[in-house]
């Protein structure tokens, strides 16, 4: 299985990137609209992969971090919706609007994304009311990660402030943050003062 590529990017279009890697074997790897935002005026890009197999088909779906590529396993795993949906999905709402407009029935947010109008819409809201407990869980993650590295970045910025210097305040920092992850930003500079 491929779980990430690096390389120089060779063709873009909307819908699809073909990198080139070091060794010079080519992919071309489905992306969403965002992506494409994100990537158009690189050179050189790493994305994270979701390889797609079948006994007839084999498909690489590209994002630029981890925590899209979660988000999309996650709702093309439900009833009905396949690969190319949950791209299209991933290319016009993020996981908060995605909650929000299921949680409300907004159907109309979801009919913004081209091919998904009337019933298509419906269906998905359906399906991820259905499983909207695996929606809230991978939201409450985010939040969970996004505490730890605000904390991390003012940890580091109040050591330096002490003398630190960044790459060192970022190496104590990260070894204390292993040990125990919810510390918060005092009790992370006094493990690393005490040391």
């Amino acid at each position: 299985m491929i779980s990430a590529i690096k390389g120089k990017i060779r063709e873009l279009e909307f819908s699809k990137v073909i990198l080139e890697t070091n060794s010079g074997v080519s992919y071309e790897i489905s992306i969403s609209f965002k992506v494409y935002e994100e990537i158009k005026k690189l050179d050189q890009i790493e994305l994270y992969i979701y390889h797609h197999i079948t006994d007839r088909i084999e498909k690489l779906f590209g994002f630029k971090n981890y925590k899209d590529r979660e988000l999309f396993k996650l709702i093309r795993s439900l009833n009905g919706i396949g690969e190319m949906t949950a791209l299209k999905i991933l290319s016009y709402l993020n996981a908060q609007e995605l909650y929000h407009a299921v949680l409300n029935g907004n159907s109309s947010a979801l009919e913004k994304i081209p091919k998904v109008k009337g019933k298509t819409s419906e269906k998905i809201i359906f399906e991820i009311k259905q499983n909207i407990k695996k929606l809230e869980q991978f939201l409450s993650d985010k939040e969970k990660e996004k505490t730890i590295t605000g904390e991390k970045e003012l940890s580091i910025q109040a050591l330096v402030q002490l003398g630190f210097d960044e790459k060192t305040a970022e190496k104590e920092v990260d070894k204390i943050l292993k040990l125990e992850s919810s510390l918060d930003t005092a009790s992370i500079i006094k493990r690393v003062l005490s040391t």
